[in-house]
């Protein structure tokens, strides 16, 4: 194998950049691709990112679904940089889903890695193509490619001036050959990165014009709705829809394992049909269970001689209690919560002989991809997954059971099908974010420096690997093989900590200068269905781990702010953003009577976020005037963007923080829609204030950071201003309670 093809299939391996593959005896398929292209449209494609056409567009293909958080706007400045086009002739697309967008053998959207993921690969895609526009130019005008520059989508030689727009070129470029390696430009060279810019699709969803899932209509398409048990896990016994059939527009109402499908030639139809459907319905583990008990279980385990799995234990913990002036006890819940997404969830499948579509908004492609082919026996090549703009995610189109029931109603009417869900379906039988209950303890000496933090949590478990596993793995590994390697690594974190990284992520590698420090977890095995949640683990343990330093701080009688301070000498990146938000957020200033100010600080997702809120409680409402937020992310490729998902991420931490939870009584959710799983309204918004720290560091995280630390900011400040400490979320039913 030559440097060209080790570089080809070692940028694959990692998902990032296809620039295509070669092995002994095939000939190059990007090569064949990039010559195809051109013939057949005049248009330019190097690789499966970016496309220029022969009227000078350039075409952005993106694996990463855009939902709000800016990847559109973000990979567009990537290709606009190197390529040395305007911004605004950058044009941004889903593209189909496919090999060429996975990151680690798999093509989804989490984690916050959508500009992590790809900084580095778009990067070079463009540069290959800009780099094989100069070569193009050159051999045009007879010259050396260093005689040229390229800048505002053309090609320029320096000494007499002529000029050649990458339009022009597409044929000519196609026949160049594709570099082994680019330059990047350095950071201080940036035209577009760095700088403030104005979203991409911004135009496009003002107007309508943005398609979303439920906008998608295809030739012949039904819409199906479906009628949901009760209690997660009931499965229709049987049901009597005569009633329903006679109703106008009725295609078919059938039970599936799902449900009962109401099928319509509109969703209105299926919707007034719906309640003339007697469904009964049978037994589920759940029928029985509620949140109270749960809470009160939780309660009860703490005084037995359980310290489940150890994810990590610094010094002598034990020791460091015996020795303690003081110790200091507090325990800290959370409650389940639901995504609550603006576009309630929905997709249409079309199943056909040999090829499936689907046109949703989804997170995970791949899962899509490899449980479609699984359940129809299609190749996975097979499955066309086009993916839309999403109404918001949050965590909770990363699971595809909207679009498998899609694909089972289209499999059975043998026609294109587009399930939606009522906003009262997901809050009432979706996925939730875990409910987590935490004991802390923690130790003082003579001086009030903390010298031992113990932490202990319950929880159900985010890791599933039965289920998750064999999506994430590569087609080509057989399913035999993925089923045991799930097996045996089910059995192994059974007994070991994989799955309570996610569980206590936030306080297993929490960094307070405390040399004894203990993290256990106590996995809860039930049957309510879980997923991950916008900052997943962060979203609670940030409040258990940070409202509990700040009781520290208040035992030792020291102020919250300089108790971190100390705590974080050897921490720079967080401790600048600490004392960025402390600043900003007018930290000793004086207050007007009734309200306080909370701080706090938290990594996640490799960026760091302190937050300092000021806060009161008036009729018993909890009052939130300002935030003070600095952010810490690495580069930041569009401030302005990272400004707004700051933002986005304090308006839903508020809402969890203050009023949100779900409720189970007899197995029933008790919760149905914004009025009673409610999200802050625009006068409740306070005044905002971020900062973003420049840096030179790669980017990182930012759809989630600004979420963890409001929780616990905010406790702060009701504590500050009222001397009522909140140890349970939502706050509202702490403040009763209190």
């Amino acid at each position: 194998m030559n440097r060209r093809d080790f570089l080809r299939v070692s940028l694959l391996g990692g998902g990032a950049f296809l620039m295509g593959v070669s092995f002994a005896g095939c000939a190059n398929p990007a090569v064949r691709r990039m010559q195809k292209t051109v013939e057949s449209n005049g248009a330019f494609q190097p690789n499966a990112y970016v496309t220029v056409t022969p009227d000078d567009r350039v075409l952005v293909g993106i694996g990463k679904s855009e939902m709000g958080q800016g990847v559109f706007t973000h990979h567009a400045m990537l290709v606009a940089e190197e390529l040395e086009v305007d911004l605004d002739r950058v044009e941004p697309f889903h593209a189909e889903a496919g090999p060429e967008f996975h990151t680690l053998g798999m093509q989804m959207t989490g984690g916050s890695t959508s500009v992590s993921d790809t900084y580095e690969p778009f990067r070079r895609a463009a540069a290959t193509a800009r780099v094989m526009f100069v070569a193009a130019a050159a051999q045009e005008w007879g010259c050396r490619p260093g005689e040229c520059e390229a800048r505002e989508g053309a090609v320029h030689h320096k000494k007499s001036g002529r000029t050649l727009r990458y339009g022009e070129l597409t044929r000519a470029a196609a026949q160049q050959e594709i570099p082994d390696d680019v330059a990047l430009k350095k950071p201080e060279d940036f035209k577009v990165l760095g700088k403030p810019k104005k979203r991409v699709d911004l135009l496009d969803k003002v107007t309508g014009k943005a398609e979303f899932g439920l906008d998608f209509e295809v030739d012949g398409m039904v819409k199906a709705l479906v009628i949901r048990p009760p209690v997660i896990g009931q499965r229709a016994k049987s049901f009597d829809a005569d009633k329903a059939r006679a109703m106008q527009g009725i295609v078919d109402i059938f039970a599936f394992d799902r449900g009962v499908a109401v099928v319509a030639e509109k969703y209105w139809q299926a919707k007034r049909a719906a309640p003339h459907v007697e469904v009964r319905w049978g037994r589920s583990p759940l029928e029985k269970f509620s949140t109270d008990d749960l809470r009160k279980a939780a309660r009860e385990r703490e005084d037995l001689d359980d310290e489940g799995v150890v994810m990590r234990h610094d010094g002598d913990v034990d020791d460091a209690f015996d020795e303690a002036a003081k110790v200091v006890e507090a325990s800290y819940e959370a409650p389940y919560l639901a995504h609550a997404p603006l576009e309630p969830q929905n997709g249409t499948a079309y199943v056909q002989k040999d090829r499936v579509d689907i046109w949703a908004p989804v997170q995970w492609q791949s899962a899509v991809q490899g449980d479609v082919a699984r359940l129809v026996g299609v190749d996975r090549d097979q499955v066309h997954v086009h993916t839309t703009m999403l109404g918001g995610g949050f965590g909770r189109r990363l699971v595809i059971d909207y679009i498998i029931e899609a694909v089972l109603l289209s499999r059975e009417l043998g026609k294109p099908v587009q399930v939606v869900w009522s906003r009262e379906d997901d809050t009432k039988g979706g996925y939730y974010r875990p409910f987590s209950h935490t004991r802390m303890r923690g130790a003082l000496d003579a001086k009030g420096n903390p010298t031992a933090v113990s932490y202990h949590s319950m929880s159900q478990s985010l890791l599933d690997l039965d289920e998750w596993l064999p999506t994430m793995l590569p087609e080509w590994v057989p399913r035999v093989t993925k089923m045991m390697m799930a097996r045996t690594m089910q059995n192994a974190v059974d007994s070991d900590s994989l799955p309570n990284v996610l569980a206590t992520e936030g306080a297993f590698d929490a960094n307070y200068k405390i040399p004894n420090w203990k993290v256990a977890y106590t996995q809860i095995h039930l049957d309510v269905p879980v997923s991950f949640w916008r900052s997943v683990g962060h979203s609670f343990n940030a409040f258990v781990v940070e409202s509990f330093i700040d009781e520290l701080a208040h035992a030792a009688q020291k102020d919250p702010y300089a108790f971190r301070r100390r705590l974080l000498a050897d921490d720079p990146r967080k401790l600048a953003v600490l004392d960025r938000a402390a600043k900003m957020g007018g930290w000793g200033t004086a207050l007007d009577d009734g309200w306080g100010r909370g701080i706090a600080v938290h990594k996640s997702f490799g960026s760091y976020c302190a937050q300092v809120i000021e806060a009161g409680v008036f009729d018993g409402e909890i009052q939130v005037r300002r935030v003070a937020c600095a952010i810490d992310c690495g580069l930041a490729l569009n401030p302005d963007v990272v400004a707004s998902q700051m933002e986005s991420c304090i308006a839903q931490g508020l809402s969890a923080a203050i009023w949100q939870k779900i409720d189970f009584e007899d197995g029933r959710v008790a919760q149905a829609n914004f009025d009673t799983f409610p999200f802050i309204r625009m006068h409740q918004v306070p005044q905002i204030d971020v900062a973003v720290v420049d840096s030179d560091e790669d980017p990182t995280g930012v759809g989630e950071p600004g979420l963890p630390p409001v929780a616990p900011a905010l406790a702060g400040a009701v504590f500050a201003a009222t001397g009522k400490r909140l140890r349970k979320m939502p706050f509202v039913d702490a403040l009763e309670e209190a």
